[in-house]
C-alpha cells in the first residue's frame, strides 16, 4: 500500500504535504554539511521514531487529530512523514531528519519547539496551532484587502486597508491590517502620515526603515498626482481652487517656500516658479526675482503663494509689507498682482479676499 493510501486509511488529515515538506527540507539544508538529498525516494530502511516531538509538531499542524492519545499519535508519525516524502518526491529519511531538527527544543533549525516560534515559522500558513497569530492569509479571500481591490476596485476599501496593501506584511505581533490601523490611530490621517519623517514612522513598533520608505514613497506619489491638477493652460478661478492645489505641494515642508504663478489675460496659468525658500521677508523675496520670469513670459497677471510651516496661515507683519511692496512693483511693470495666498494646514489666508491687494486696473 502506498504512503498516501496508508495515511488516508489511518485517519491522517489532508494537508499540502508537498509544500510543507519542501519548506522543512529548505530549513534543514543550511545545517547539513552535504545538503539534503531530493528526488525519488530511494531509502528502503523502515522509518522509526520514538521521540514525541514530531507528534507534537503534527498535532499543531493539524495532520494528527489532537484527540488521539500519545501512543496512537506516535505510531502515526512515520505515516505522516511517508506521506510528505511521497508527495514531495523526497527521501523519507531526509524528511525525518528535517522534522526532528525542526521540532527540537534547541538547535540551528529548531522552530516548532516546546515554545513555538510561530512568527518565523516557514509552514505557519498551513498550521492549526491555536497559539499562532493569524495573518492576512488566514482571512477568506473576499476579506483580504489586496484581493478585494483587484476584484472590486479601491472604492470599497477603508483607509487602513489601503495602507495595509502599501505596508505589504505585518510584524511578528500584528498583521499588516492591524499595523495600518494602529498607524492611522496614532497619526490621525494620511496628511499627518505624509508630514511625518521616515525616522518618526520607524519609531512605531513594527515599522522599520523599509516599511517607512514604502509609506513615504506612496504618499509622495499621491501628493505629486494631486499637484498635477493645475498646470499650464488651466484657468485659476479663485483662492479656494488655488489653495487645494498648492496645499498638496506645500504641506509638510519645514521651511517657507514662495511661488509665483504667471497668468495670461484670461487667468490661465502660463508658468509656475519657485522664487525663494527660507524665512520670507522683503530681502529674501526680492521683487526683481519675483517678477523676472513673469516679464520674460509676458504674463498679464501674477499670483504669489507661500506656506507657513506652523500650519497657521495668519499673515505676519513681514508678509503684509512684502505684499504691499509686490503690488507696487506689479503696478510699475504692468503685471497685475491678483492675490498673495498663504497656505496653512487646513485653511488659507487670501490678501485679495481681505481687500489688501491693490492694483492699477489700467495695467490689467
Amino acid at each position: 500500500m502506498s504512503a498516501r493510501g496508508s495515511a488516508e486509511r489511518s485517519g491522517i488529515r489532508k494537508k499540502p504535504y508537498a509544500l510543507i515538506c519542501q519548506a522543512l527540507l529548505e530549513r534543514a539544508r543550511p545545517a547539513s554539511a552535504g545538503g539534503v538529498s531530493e528526488g525519488a525516494p530511494h531509502s528502503s530502511t523502515p522509518l522509526q521514531c520514538e521521540r514525541e516531538e514530531p507528534a507534537r509538531l503534527f498535532r499543531r499542524l493539524g495532520a494528527i487529530p489532537r484527540s488521539w492519545p500519545a501512543a496512537r499519535a506516535l505510531q502515526a508519525v512515520p505515516q505522516v512523514i511517508g506521506r510528505m516524502a511521497a508527495d514531495a518526491q523526497a527521501d523519507p529519511q531526509d524528511v525525518l531528519a528535517a522534522v526532528l531538527g525542526f521540532c527540537a527544543d534547541d538547535g540551528p533549525t529548531a522552530v516548532c519547539s516546546r515554545t513555538p516560534q510561530c512568527s518565523t515559522c516557514p509552514i505557519a500558513a498551513h498550521c492549526d496551532h491555536p497559539g499562532r497569530r493569524p495573518t492576512i492569509k488566514d482571512l477568506p479571500t473576499t476579506e483580504r484587502p489586496r484581493e478585494r481591490l483587484l476584484q472590486s476596485g479601491e472604492e470599497g476599501l477603508s483607509d487602513a486597508e489601503l495602507l495595509a496593501i502599501i505596508i505589504g506584511s505585518g510584524s511578528e505581533e500584528e498583521t499588516a491590517l492591524e499595523l495600518a490601523r494602529r498607524l492611522l490611530s496614532r497619526f490621525g490621517s494620511f496628511r499627518s502620515l505624509a508630514g511625518a519623517s521616515a525616522g518618526e514612522l520607524s519609531q512605531v513598533r513594527g515599522i522599520g526603515p523599509a516599511k517607512a520608505a514604502q509609506i513615504k514613497a506612496a504618499l509622495a506619489i499621491a501628493r505629486r498626482y494631486a499637484a498635477e491638477r493645475v498646470g499650464p493652460g488651466t484657468a485659476v478661478t479663485g483662492s479656494e481652487q488655488l489653495f487645494r492645489y498648492m496645499r498638496e505641494k506645500l504641506h509638510g515642508l519645514k521651511k517657507e517656500s514662495f511661488y509665483a504663478l504667471m497668468l495670461d489675460t484670461k487667468h490661465r496659468v502660463i508658468r509656475e516658479e519657485q522664487v525663494a525658500v527660507g524665512s520670507l521677508n522683503e530681502s529674501i523675496v526680492h521683487p526683481r526675482e519675483a517678477f523676472h520670469s513673469a516679464i520674460r513670459e509676458s504674463a498679464a497677471k501674477i499670483i504669489f503663494v507661500h506656506n507657513h510651516p506652523s500650519g497657521n496661515p495668519e499673515p505676519s507683519p513681514q508678509d503684509r509689507r512684502l505684499t504691499a511692496r509686490l503690488c507696487q512693483i506689479g503696478n510699475l511693470v504692468g503685471i497685475q498682482v491678483l492675490d498673495h495666498l498663504i497656505v496653512g494646514d487646513e485653511t488659507y489666508y487670501s490678501f485679495a479676499e481681505h481687500g489688501l491687494v491693490s492694483a492699477d486696473e489700467s495695467s490689467a
